[in-house]
């Protein structure tokens, strides 16, 4: 599905419905922002969150570590939220297996750059008819 940003912040409380975001584009404070509102949405549904950071180079680098962050269960928190910033086409395979897997504790938020129309991560995130799928612009 895809949001305009200024239908984000009128509509926070549908977000929780969602599992996997991509906020691509130039404003990095409004896809900031978006984020916040993402979390403080999630956070409204449960309390016990985990929130998690990580660059794309990392993924690349250790991808075994990446999978883990994701499949790992938690003693003290329910739900995982995990940003990944700086994304490109590269982690495509990685956030396809993800998907494929849907771990439904899992709030995956993807930050890009401008994509270009044939940028496989903005065509990934375009076509899911899945409804656990948005892409803010």
């Amino acid at each position: 599905m895809i949001v305009k940003s200024y239908e984000v912040q009128k509509n926070a409380s549908n977000l929780p419905k969602y599992n996997f975001y991509l906020l691509y584009g130039e404003n990095f404070g409004l896809k900031k922002d978006i984020r916040d509102i993402i979390k403080t949405a999630v956070k409204q549904k449960n309390d016990s969150i985990e929130m998690l950071s990580l660059y794309e180079t990392e993924i690349i680098n250790n991808e075994e570590n990446f999978f883990n962050f994701i499949y790992s269960g938690s003693l003290f928190n329910n739900k995982k939220i995990i940003t990944i910033s700086e994304a490109s086409d590269k982690i495509i395979k990685k956030i396809t297996s993800v998907y494929d897997e849907y771990p439904e504790n899992v709030f995956l938020i993807i930050f890009s750059n401008i994509l270009e129309k044939k940028s496989k991560l903005r065509n990934f995130f375009e076509t899911k008819k899945k409804q656990y799928v948005s892409l803010v612009i």
